[in-house]
């Protein structure tokens, strides 16, 4: 399977959020799209369990 072209997967992200780019403004709006779709690739790849976000911080334990 191919993967999508990111310029009409650009404009069904716009379009679904009701958003209207204007002419002038699309190859800023583009650039930013396409770094945001090769940062989604890093952030879909499965993290370790032991830099798993929830497990790195600990809250000391207060009175009781």
């Amino acid at each position: 399977m191919s993967e999508p072209d990111p310029e009409a997967e650009f404009d069904m992200a716009l379009a679904r959020a009701g958003v209207v780019v204007p002419p002038e403004r699309r190859a800023a709006m583009m650039e930013g799209f396409r770094a945001w779709l090769e940062m989604r690739k890093l952030l879909n790849e499965p993290m370790p369990l032991a830099t798993e976000p929830a497990f790195a911080l600990t809250q000391p334990m207060g009175p009781r």
